[in-house]
């Protein structure tokens, strides 16, 4: 056994990092506790897809707002970490829909790095985890550069890490966010180096921003591109007249290296968009004027104040479209770092930011109508993608605040202001939730729960009110700082015990499909939905994705679903309506289907079959408690020729062999 004298002596060896970087793994590891013990289940296959049965502790809810997750995130990345596993590169998935690119969708992340975990059994979780701490751990580099001390960068790391954003969205949109710190990280690493002639930083800089770009979400890659621009820009300012064009330089070569390395997933992506649809996504779409109603602004302060993800039926809209929160214990710290003194500059163009984020998020003034003077703005879900930037701007500034709060008498003076002002905020914020939460039922237990859950910010600024006044106590920085976290904390794991403790996939239907499916397609009634298909390498007509397809999104209008809407979500909506209306399609739409390779029709078991495909010789082929498969009478496989003069042999859908007596074409 080591003594004590050499463990002490082990630990100075090590570099003076080391302890905060495991704090903020541990941070991490504490926020993912009931995914990582076991005790609630990662898998968005409950809420996504109708093949699986399960259980939840108090109440079963949506651990994460973006369907996408289960829809797109998961199956995609499988697939696209297969492909790379075994040596394939994820050009194209031929499981979904009619066949249609991986890479070049960008939502899969398919050449991301960290989209191999996805191979592994519990891939989704550590591909988050894995995220989060690099949003730490950047985060406290970053603060550390910006002079902040260990105790303060620790805690601006473990807050980031465990993000609003992180918290709520779960897809794609939550992946470039871990870079937003690097690429910052890289640009102050410039600044530093502007005396230098050999030493020049951007190399961080350059792996951030091509990081940011792999990682699937172009358009959140772009608004933390802005602020990061802001953000050099400012710190421009603070180098030496003489030095600036240097710095300048460096910062391009970054940029353009970035963009240089990401290239193999960009040109795909470019690709792909001159042939897609895209929907909402243009100058003229309707993302171009969406923004959150007043009623959604308390969430960023007090953010289960409506309850958990959708829990409140009264309170649908800015569920679909909010990007995060700052928490009301950042917030406040934010409001003392904004008034003080050190890099002053940087403090007000974050405070900048962060206003007119929100101004824009809440259409304040036609706020929203000024953002879309930016090239490409229009063309995204303002609200929800300009949110991590802010949530970066808000936690480093409360870094800023309790920097000062450690090192300032005006600042605690600041902190006793800030907390009055926070304490008004979250008293307007419940008796603005008041008539949004009246008549909402829930169990006995579960109102406990949320009772307890909004204590937590009240007490949090009642705390700060208190330690305002004990600014001189040497212990007062850490409880403030372990405050901070702990509300984060808190809010984060919230959403995760919303996920089902125990989870049983159904099987039976889907290895039915894999026996028998061969060279043809499945048309799912709300049991496999897509692109659940490409998880268990099914061959499924339906399809949700984003770009999508342009040829496939027209044929879906004339041949298959006329009127569907949104084009790129050939998906069952709406339940039981949502069935009844895919029936009547099919029926109509028979001979399309069928030409198509749609093979089988797989039904909810509690759902009869409609009697208009019984009467054209649709025929059930197999059933268990929750799900029917049926059988269409003439389907045309995957390969096949029109004068039937070939035999065609085929092994997967990118392979056939064809033996002809006379020339024809596949």
């Amino acid at each position: 056994m080591r003594s004590s004298g050499s463990l002490h002596a082990f630990t100075r060896r090590l570099p003076p990092s080391t302890i905060p970087v495991v704090l903020i793994i541990l941070a991490v590891l504490a926020g993912n506790i009931l995914f990582v013990s076991g005790q609630t289940i990662d898998n968005p296959i409950t809420w996504t897809a109708g093949v699986s049965h399960f259980l939840c502790h108090i109440s079963c809810g949506r651990p994460a707002i973006d369907p996408n997750l289960g829809f797109i995130t998961q199956p995609l990345g499988h697939q696209a970490a297969l492909d790379l596993w075994h040596g394939h590169m994820p050009w194209w998935n031929f499981f979904e829909g009619l066949g249609q690119p991986l890479a070049g969708e960008m939502q899969s992340a398919a050449l991301f790095p960290l989209t191999l975990l996805f191979g592994l059994s519990s891939g989704l979780l550590w591909f988050h985890i894995s995220l989060e701490v690099i949003a730490g751990l950047s985060t406290y580099f970053l603060a550390r550069r910006l002079t902040m001390p260990t105790l303060v960068a620790v805690a601006v790391g473990a807050v980031f890490a465990l993000n609003g954003t992180y918290a709520w969205l779960g897809n794609a949109v939550l992946n470039p966010v871990a870079f937003l710190p690097m690429l910052l990280l890289g640009v102050e690493m410039i600044i530093e180096s502007a005396t230098s002639t050999t030493n020049r930083g951007w190399y961080v800089a350059a792996l951030a921003l091509a990081l940011s770009l792999y990682a699937g979400f172009p358009e959140v890659a772009y608004f933390d591109g802005l602020f990061a621009g802001l953000f050099a820009l400012v710190r421009l300012g603070s180098v030496t007249t003489h030095l600036r064009w240097r710095v300048a330089r460096r910062l391009g070569l970054g940029a353009l290296v970035g963009v240089v390395l990401a290239l193999p997933g960009l040109v795909p992506f470019y690709d792909f968009l001159k042939v897609a649809f895209v929907g909402a996504h243009t100058s003229s779409g309707s993302d171009s004027f969406i923004h959150l109603p007043t009623s959604a602004l308390p969430m960023y302060f007090d953010p289960y104040v409506y309850g958990t993800i959708f829990f409140n039926p009264n309170v649908s809209l800015p569920w679909g479209n909010i990007g995060g929160y700052f928490t009301i214990s950042a917030t406040t710290l934010a409001l003392v770092g904004l008034f003080g003194h050190r890099f002053r500059g940087l403090r007000v163009a974050m405070g900048l930011w962060v206003i007119a984020g929100l101004a824009g998020t809440f259409n304040v003034l036609h706020a929203r109508q000024l953002w879309n003077v930016i090239p490409l703005v229009a063309n995204a879900s303002f609200p929800r993608y300009i949110t991590p930037s802010c949530e970066m701007a808000v936690v480093l500034l409360a870094g800023f605040g309790l920097w000062d709060f450690s090192a300032s008498s005006s600042a605690r003076r600041r902190l006793t202001m800030a907390s009055v002002v926070a304490l008004l905020i979250l008293l307007w914020s419940v008796h603005e939730a008041g008539p949004f939460n009246t008549g909402v039922t829930m169990s006995h237990k579960a109102h406990v729960v949320f009772l307890a859950l909004g204590l937590v910010p009240f007490v949090c600024v009642l705390a700060y009110v208190v330690l305002s006044r004990l600014g001189h106590v040497a212990w007062a920085p850490l409880v403030i700082a372990l405050l901070l976290i702990g509300e984060s904390l808190v809010m984060y794991v919230v959403p995760t015990g919303e996920a089902p403790k125990q989870i049983t996939v159904d099987q039976a239907p889907i290895t039915y499909l894999q026996t028998h499916e061969g060279e043809y397609r499945f048309v799912d009634f709300a049991i496999i939905f897509p692109n659940w298909g490409t998880q268990y390498q099914l061959n499924s007509l339906g399809a949700i994705d984003l770009p999508f397809p342009r040829a496939y999104e027209q044929f879906i209008q004339k041949s298959l679903y006329p009127g569907l809407t949104p084009g790129n979500q050939f998906v069952i909506k709406n339940g039981m309506t949502g069935i009844q209306m895919m029936e009547t399609m099919v029926a109509t739409h028979l001979r399309a289907y069928e030409d198509a390779s749609a093979k089988y029709l797989v039904f909810p078991s509690a759902v009869p079959l409609d009697a208009r495909l019984a009467s054209e010789g649709v025929t059930k082929v197999f059933r268990d408690s929750l799900a029917t498969i049926y059988q269409l009478p003439h389907p045309r496989p995957l390969f096949s020729t029109p004068n039937g003069g070939c035999r065609v042999q085929s092994s997967a859908p990118s392979l056939a062999v064809t033996t002809c007596t006379s020339p024809s074409t596949l």
